[in-house]
């Protein structure tokens, strides 16, 4: 099923819980407040079950940091079992090394890594805790155990610029697959941080340059290269209508709601009466089918193209 701007609905984004062992001073919390507990394993599968009637084929489980769900083989299991096609997690990797083959047993399928740097000393800085060496046997370990294909998130900032080619040739010789290239955007603790920003054109021009286009990803859009022998994508979502153009995703909230977009906390429908009232299994069923419904028809992108006098102009 499409929005009204032709967009269709194929990802789901869940929030397992907003707690996390790291402090990185951009983090964008997903959109999110520090409100609710998490729902459980179940109302999270059934509300991907019925994702899947409209369109959902992924799922991307998140935080704050999901591997301190207790239940998280549980959830993972759940997914699989409702058919969800992709099961994949965003992780700071800090106890992979102890999990990785748990989290490939349950039937997830793959792993973003979040590195923000090539040393231990930026590390700590930008995410108050001295864990490099942890996270890169959790990468080592993911590798060994085949939760592949095996991606890293870098967020750049002013603060980590001049490391960005470290971290690619790290994660080359680390066997990584795919590296994300991210801008940082003002969502969460990036409103307060949004002085660190920092363009990533230069960056790219960099990979034109001296690495090979790949195309563009049908998700949001976004540039990919090979840069030796590994994939860079470049993800710029703020002030980029070719970005929202390309965005698949829906989101459940940690505290039971639909959010239809990363930047607008106005477009949400709440769902947790649905799947924690006194109904029966088939007025959950419909009410959840209705929540996807409205939710659909609200959706809208952050940053838009309008025509006028045959000069494409941006606005927000």
């Amino acid at each position: 099923m499409k929005d009204r701007y032709g967009r269709p609905i194929e990802d789901l984004r869940v929030t397992l819980t907003h707690v996390c062992n790291f402090s990185c001073f951009f983090c964008h919390m997903e959109g999110e407040g520090n409100n609710g507990e998490g729902l459980n394993a179940d109302e999270i599968a059934l509300v991907a079950k019925i994702g899947k009637e409209f369109g959902i084929t992924t799922v991307k489980l998140t935080g704050g940091e999901p591997t301190l769900r207790k239940d998280i083989f549980e959830i993972i299991s759940k997914l699989k079992e409702v058919g969800i096609s992709e099961v994949s997690m965003t992780t700071n990797g800090f106890i992979l090394d102890k999990i990785a083959g748990k989290l490939k047993e349950a039937g997830l399928d793959r792993v973003n890594i979040s590195l923000h740097a090539s040393s231990p000393g930026l590390f700590k800085e930008i995410t108050a805790v001295d864990g490099f060496e942890k996270v890169i046997r959790g990468i080592r370990e993911c590798n060994r155990v085949g939760l592949k294909p095996v991606k890293l998130n870098f967020v750049v900032t002013k603060r980590n610029v001049n490391e960005v080619f470290n971290v690619i040739e790290l994660a080359e010789n680390l066997g990584v697959d795919e590296i994300h290239l991210i801008e940082l955007h003002p969502v969460g603790l990036g409103k307060d941080s949004f002085n660190y920003h920092i363009s990533l054109d230069s960056i790219e021009e960099i990979l034109k340059k001296k690495g090979e286009f790949l195309g563009t990803r049908n998700k949001h859009n976004r540039p990919r290269y090979k840069y030796g022998n590994i994939k860079v994508e470049v993800v710029k979502p703020y002030a980029n209508p070719f970005f929202c153009a390309g965005c698949n995703r829906v989101r459940l909230t940690v505290d039971g709601k639909l959010k239809t977009c990363l930047y607008k906390e106005d477009r949400t429908v709440d769902i947790l009466d649905i799947l924690r009232g006194e109904y029966d299994e088939e007025e959950k069923i419909e009410g959840l089918r209705n929540a996807y419904r409205l939710a659909i028809s609200i959706r809208e992108p952050n940053f838009l193209f309008r025509v006028e006098k045959d000069e494409v102009a941006q606005i927000r």
